[in-house]
């Protein structure tokens, strides 16, 4: 098949640093291509090409009059871009594509972020051809009335990437924005309070509160050694963070769409400890790959007991699960099915 695949156009695909999304595009246009597929791309400046036409895009500007003329001129790129392709895959925004519909172009529209239900009905409302939704867990589906077909199939990972470590070093491991809504601050009292080091890797979000709520409820915790804070990290770096851990901490305050950090751990063989909440369930085999907390809000003992029992996992059960549930292997070819029957006029099951 011919595939376009389009990504936002903030951050380069692959990404350097932070990027979990675009790295889950580079990761299906590695494999498409292995597959035999001609892939496209759609992405930021500094992305690579996969053996097909790298279209580069910008993101639009705060300003009105630039977004407008932004959304106009990529209108009349992605149809540039689609007009030999037999299937387009969106994994950026939906609200540039209308032009796309337009044509019929057999499109599958990823969801990498939480549901807007006014997003369901914006899209199904100029939705004319072949189509389908890509979710990337079901908790996602619980959120939302959609009308048209919908395939439910996790983010992948590229299991061989990640070589498994013995946690040796024993300490806990947290690995996202530094934001109250992923728990940085949890993890940091669930740390104290089990006696154990950890090793903070990420970014000061720029979100509004981001840095106050760094400022107040990190920074006077951290002391370089029994809670140490590394600052962003590349892949090789967040390798040798996650192979050396004893386990991740996982204490989510949100409706987590997917969790791709729980998986990239367990590939690393460090079993998850994480909020039961939103998609955690979906990839954490309690008390096989991990434990599930019912609450990191009302108290923090069910994580402390956790902790205490990691020692009786196999992390070679948790490096096994990545390999039959989540490696690229798996998850491209269902991918591959739904692009297949929607290039060939269907929407699939």
């Amino acid at each position: 098949m011919r595939i376009l695949l389009i990504a936002d156009p903030q951050i380069p695909v692959p990404p350097t640093h932070y990027g979990g999304a675009e790295r889950i595009v580079h990761l299906y246009c590695q494999e498409f291509a292995r597959l035999g597929h001609q892939v496209h791309l759609m992405a930021a400046q500094g992305s690579q090409a996969y053996g097909g036409r790298l279209h580069i895009h910008r993101a639009p500007s705060l300003r009105y009059v630039s977004r407008s003329r932004r959304k106009i001129q990529f209108q009349l790129q992605s149809l540039w871009a689609a007009r030999n392709v037999d299937v387009v895959f969106n994994l950026g925004r939906f609200d540039y594509l209308e032009a796309l519909l337009r044509v019929h172009k057999p499109l599958l529209h990823n969801f990498p972020n939480p549901i807007d239900q006014g997003q369901i009905d914006f899209a199904e409302a100029r939705v004319g051809g072949p189509f389908a939704f890509h979710l990337i867990s079901e908790n996602q589906r619980r959120h939302a009335v959609i009308h048209r077909p919908v395939h439910v199939i996790p983010n992948p990972v590229d299991a061989e990437a990640f070589l498994p470590g013995d946690g040796a070093e024993g300490y806990l491991a947290f690995l996202g924005r530094l934001t109250r809504n992923k728990g940085v601050d949890t993890a940091i009292e669930v740390a104290r309070r089990s006696g154990r080091r950890l090793v903070i890797a990420g970014n000061v979000s720029n979100e509004q509160g981001g840095p106050e709520f760094f400022r107040e409820q990190v920074q006077p915790h951290l002391d370089g050694d029994r809670i140490r804070w590394i600052g962003p990290v590349n892949d090789q770096q967040k390798q040798e963070l996650l192979s050396g851990a004893a386990a991740l901490l996982f204490p989510i305050r949100w409706e987590e769409p997917f969790g791709n950090v729980m998986v990239e751990a367990l590939a690393c063989g460090a079993p998850v400890i994480a909020t039961r909440r939103a998609s955690t369930p979906e990839v954490i085999e309690h008390g096989r790959t991990g434990f599930l907390c019912d609450s990191s809000e009302r108290t923090i003992d069910e994580f402390v007991d956790a902790v205490a029992q990691v020692p009786q996992l196999n992390r070679e059960h948790c490096r096994e699960a990545v390999m039959q549930r989540f490696d690229v292997r798996v998850i491209a070819p269902r991918v591959l099915h739904v692009l297949h029957e929607l290039s060939q006029g269907g929407t699939g099951p």
